[in-house]
């Protein structure tokens, strides 16, 4: 009878060692809220292009965009993480014309290179726009004033623009929020 107390008692104590282990364990409280709302900004720009086959108006399923070398469109996409970096650093601003303007620019190499880039991505932005005004038929203006609200709305907080007063005249002004 010994043998079978002592085994009543050894499973009558790993019943009670599990209860309690159980009702004992309380997992960890772990808090995934943050104090403030996580912030998202995402700002995109998608193009659609629709490549067809030869004569035939409809898709090719082999059609894919060949590399554009030197045109216009490629070399202005090559710049422009150069010129957000100018952007970004206040040393190049968006004009009330459209056009990049030149804030500060830093002595020797790295000012030519600014100058350099600046000068190459407004003859692209004005060619672009009287192409447009062109094509319209409305003044350059309408097209230079439409395109700097675009590239004001398209600005990163911290970026500079020139908006306009009430007096007509313009002040440099830097991006909120």
């Amino acid at each position: 009878m010994a043998k079978r107390h002592s085994r009543k008692s050894l499973t009558a104590l790993a019943a009670a060692t599990a209860a309690c282990a159980l009702v004992g364990c309380k997992t960890p409280s772990i808090n995934l809220t943050t104090a403030q709302p996580i912030k998202v900004n995402i700002d995109m720009r998608l193009d659609v292009y629709q490549h067809t086959a030869e004569g035939t108006g409809q898709a090719s399923p082999l059609a894919t965009p060949k590399p554009a070398g030197n045109a216009p469109t490629t070399r202005r996409k090559d710049r422009e993480a150069d010129i957000q970096v100018f952007k970004n650093s206040g040393a190049v601003g968006e004009g009330h014309d459209a056009l990049l303007v030149i804030l500060t620019a830093p002595e020797g190499s790295d000012g030519d290179e600014l100058r350099h880039v600046v000068a190459a991505e407004n003859a692209a932005r004005l060619s672009e726009m009287k192409a447009d005004a062109s094509k319209q038929k409305v003044p350059l203006i309408e097209v230079q004033n439409a395109q700097a609200e675009l590239w004001r709305n398209r600005a990163f907080k911290g970026e500079w623009f020139e908006e306009k007063q009430a007096d007509g005249s313009y002040r440099w002004v830097q991006k909120q929020g």
